[in-house]
C-alpha cells in the first residue's frame, strides 16, 4: 500500500458507502450518494475529494488493488456493478460537473 493522505476520500467512502450508507440514501445506487455528498459539502471538501482521487490514481502502482486494500472492508465497488477505477472516475466527473455548474457565469 502506498503511503498517501487521502482524508476526503476516506471520509467519502466511510460516510456515503460504508456500513450505514442506507442512512444517506436507501437505494443501492451510486449516483444518489454522490449527489448527497455534493449537496452536503462545501467547496473545499469537493476540491479535496477530487485532489485525493487524482493523487490515488497518479501515485498508486495498481489503483484497483490500492483501493481494495484501503476500502475493501467498507466498500467493494464490484458489489455495486462497477470497478474501483470506474467508480472513482464517476465520482470525480460528477463532482467536477457540479463545480462547473456552480461557477458564476462570465468567468474566463
Amino acid at each position: 500500500m502506498t503511503k498517501m493522505n487521502l482524508n476526503e476520500l476516506n471520509s467519502f467512502i466511510t460516510v456515503y458507502f460504508g456500513q450505514d450508507y442506507d442512512l444517506i440514501d436507501d437505494s443501492d445506487e451510486i449516483a444518489p450518494k454522490i449527489d448527497a455528498f455534493i449537496a452536503d459539502s462545501h467547496l473545499a471538501m469537493k476540491y479535496g475529494l477530487i485532489a485525493d482521487i487524482d493523487l490515488l490514481l497518479k501515485e498508486a502502482d495498481n489503483p484497483e488493488e490500492e483501493f481494495r486494500i484501503r476500502y475493501g472492508s467498507d466498500f467493494d465497488p464490484h458489489l455495486w456493478g462497477t470497478d474501483a477505477l470506474s467508480f472513482l472516475k464517476r465520482v470525480r466527473d460528477r463532482i467536477s460537473h457540479s463545480l462547473n455548474e456552480a461557477e458564476p457565469t462570465g468567468r474566463q
